[in-house]
């Protein structure tokens, strides 16, 4: 068998003192971060070939409605008990069924809550509550009627520590006794369905999500620190693949033998996969590390586009007289009655068990939003800015796209979007709902940069065809490989040689 040529060898390296030692110093750099960065970075490419297939367990809008049951329109409505000030504006309003009551969450400028308009109070949700929260969904999103555990009050665990929002804290988890053994959790502050997962999800994403996010229940709970873990981490792997493509380029030759590579085993298969998938290895890690958007790079500006669109927010004693004028028409379908101002006036969006969603008025019926509100709308995001073009797009396009970052995964995207692009110094895109006149997407400077440095090189999402499944899961895969299979061979040459200067 024939002896591998050892990087540590000097046959390739610079003939003067200092280059020598250059050389060499880089060649140990490599070898020892080799291992204790090589090992991460094998785990996040082996973990994101899993994640392509399977995704951290994250409920979508459209998957959180589906699991409601009508609104009891019957119950509507009771404010007596509601102690917010008639005069309050309405931030948000949400109507929905919970535990068989007729409840709507609130947010004002003082501090949210979720009101029983049943009873006419603010309500608590106990674990009564929860349970009766937990059958209702179980019968929906199981198809049936499981045995279900008793509920367990908890703080978080693997599955919500990365939700930290007022309204999630504290939740109640149940198990149900079903043949996915499916585990749901509910918020004890508004009763809302957080998520819920099953045993297969939970399986993979422990060689997926988890192990590729480091997103290990105790360090995410400090989030700073987990930041700082993954930017750091990041960083280093990005040192360790550049100092790898350097020494690989430089020892890289060709001959008459026709060999590319000096060396020979093992040592000659990293030096080729190195050659060919470094670059790559590359851009995935640094990709990865813009994800942080570490000390504010390609951090978008704040704006306040939603209240602008919105105008003036509704006040109380309007959302009251809405309710009671609305609760008289025939809408027995309805799952959920969100507010939805627009322009200055109170509009719903109405969801229904089908899924599809209505616009209402004020007084619960249909209105469209007309070229006339789009165009208003126009107006009211250019502001001072001039308008470059405001067009209805059929089709996605380079920045507005499936899995564009902020989209939940779960929940289709709306096509067509009506799109605004503005000539200011950002260039800023806007895209709305024509048919409700959301915000769905605001994009600017930053938020391009991040588009392509992160979703692109990452996700290698750069056109529409490359997203097409199974071209990009073709590409990807055979990516995947030849990454793994650098850092793999790379990491077990390390570890033998660093055994050998230990004389293990």
């Amino acid at each position: 068998m024939s002896r591998p040529f050892a990087p540590s060898e000097n046959t390739s390296a610079p003939r003067n003192d200092v280059g020598r030692r250059v050389w060499l110093t880089l060649v140990v750099l490599h070898r020892y971060l080799g291992v204790a960065l090589g090992l991460l970075m094998l785990v996040w490419f082996l973990s994101g070939i899993v994640m392509m297939y399977v995704p951290y367990p994250q409920r979508g809008e459209q998957e959180r409605t589906s699991a409601l049951a009508p609104i009891p329109w019957e119950q509507c409505c009771n404010f007596s008990g509601v102690t917010l000030a008639g005069g309050n504006l309405i931030e948000t309003a949400l109507v929905e069924n919970v535990a068989d009551r007729f409840v709507m969450r609130l947010r004002s400028d003082a501090a949210p809550i979720i009101a029983d308009l049943t009873n006419g109070q603010i309500l608590s949700i106990g674990e009564a509550e929860a349970d009766r929260i937990a059958e209702i969904t179980a019968e929906r999103i199981v198809g049936g009627a499981p045995a279900i555990g008793p509920a367990e009050k908890i703080e978080s665990d693997q599955w919500t520590v990365g939700d930290n929002g007022v309204n999630r804290r504290a939740l109640y988890r149940f198990a149900f006794e079903d043949a996915d053994d499916t585990r749901l959790y509910i918020s004890s502050v508004t009763g809302e369905v957080v998520v819920w997962n099953t045993r297969e999800q939970r399986f993979w994403n422990w060689l997926g999500a988890i192990p590729h996010w480091l997103y290990f229940t105790e360090v995410r709970r400090d989030v700073e620190l987990w930041g700082q873990i993954i930017i750091w981490t990041s960083l280093l792997g990005t040192f360790l693949t550049v100092i790898g493509l350097y020494l690989g380029i430089a020892r890289f030759r060709t001959g008459r033998d026709g060999r590319l590579s000096p060396y020979y085993g093992w040592f000659y298969w990293h030096h080729l996969t190195g050659l060919a998938f470094g670059i790559v290895t590359l851009t995935w890690v640094l990709s990865g590390l813009f994800s942080m958007q570490p000390w504010g790079f390609l951090e978008s500006s704040p704006g306040n586009e939603r209240q602008a669109l919105a105008g003036a927010y509704p006040q109380w004693s309007e959302v009251q007289t809405s309710l009671d004028t609305i609760r008289n028409e025939a809408m027995t379908d309805i799952v959920s009655l969100r507010a939805a101002p627009f322009g200055g006036n109170l509009f719903w969006l109405a969801t229904h068990q089908d899924g599809r969603i209505t616009r209402l008025d004020d007084r619960g019926n249909p209105t469209a939003l007309t070229q006339g509100d789009l165009a208003q709308a126009t107006k009211v995001l250019a502001g001072e800015r001039a308008i470059e073009s405001a067009e209805m797009l059929p089709s996605e396009d380079a920045y507005y796209f499936r899995f564009q970052q902020g989209f939940a995964e779960r929940d289709p995207l709306v096509l067509p979007v009506y799109r605004i692009t503005l000539s200011d110094d950002d260039d800023t895109r806007y895209y709305l709902n024509p048919s409700t006149g959301q915000l769905l997407l605001r994009v600017d400077s930053a938020g391009r940069g991040f588009r392509w440095l992160f979703n692109g090189l990452h996700r290698w999402d750069f056109t529409a065809m490359l997203r097409s499944r199974p071209l990009w899961d073709i590409v990807v895969l055979i990516l995947m490989i030849g990454c793994t299979g650098r850092v793999a061979t790379g990491v077990y040459l390390a570890l033998r040689r660093i055994r050998l200067d230990l004389g293990v």
